[in-house]
């Protein structure tokens, strides 16, 4: 492959990896949670994925990668039998699965779309690759400093727009940095 043809797909990827890994950094710096409505994506990304790979010759075609992509599967089972309220060992269960999912899952799923959409990913030279992965580790860093310091960049009012719950650091009033604010 050539220099071109390896930034190209550098940057496809990077582009789209950093932007949903910015808005996980952004929610848990900002609101100290990953939403459900990430972890009912990254369910229905795996389940895609694994029934891809179970039709079709597309990756994993390994028993190890298609255990992780159920993991989500874990989690959707694991909270409905303990329930939305849960507060005992069920619900710390369904807890450490989230965590799982979202530190395992998520960047395996990545990986495995990157592969599969775009087949340049796994040519790509090993230093292009690693940039790719800091690139998105940089993306999702970037959002949580700049959600746990949205008093900075935003206001309450913003976050009322948008449909959602306020931080804790928000603060009222116009805010000069955010123009539309």
């Amino acid at each position: 492959m050539d220099a071109e043809t390896s930034d190209r797909a550098a940057l496809l990827i990077t582009v789209g990896a950093g932007t949903v890994a910015f808005s996980l950094g952004f929610n848990a710096g900002a609101f100290n949670t990953i939403f459900f409505d990430v972890y009912l994506s990254i369910w229905v990304m795996a389940t895609a994925v694994l029934a891809g790979s179970l039709l079709t010759k597309l990756p994993p075609q390994n028993w190890w990668g298609r255990a992780i992509l159920l993991l989500p599967t874990g989690w959707i089972a694991a909270a409905w039998i303990s329930g939305p309220t849960s507060g005992d060992t069920a619900g710390r269960v369904v807890f450490l699965v989230a965590i799982t999912v979202a530190v395992i899952c998520l960047p395996f799923i990545v990986w495995i779309l990157a592969s599969a959409i775009n087949p340049d990913f796994v040519t790509l030279p090993n230093s292009t690759r690693i940039a790719v992965v800091a690139g998105v580790l940089v993306f999702a860093l970037v959002g949580y400093g700049i959600g746990a310091r949205n008093d900075v960049f935003l206001n309450c009012d913003d976050f009322k727009v948008s449909g959602n719950d306020l931080p804790a650091n928000c603060v009222s009033g116009p805010n000069t940095a955010n123009p539309g604010g």
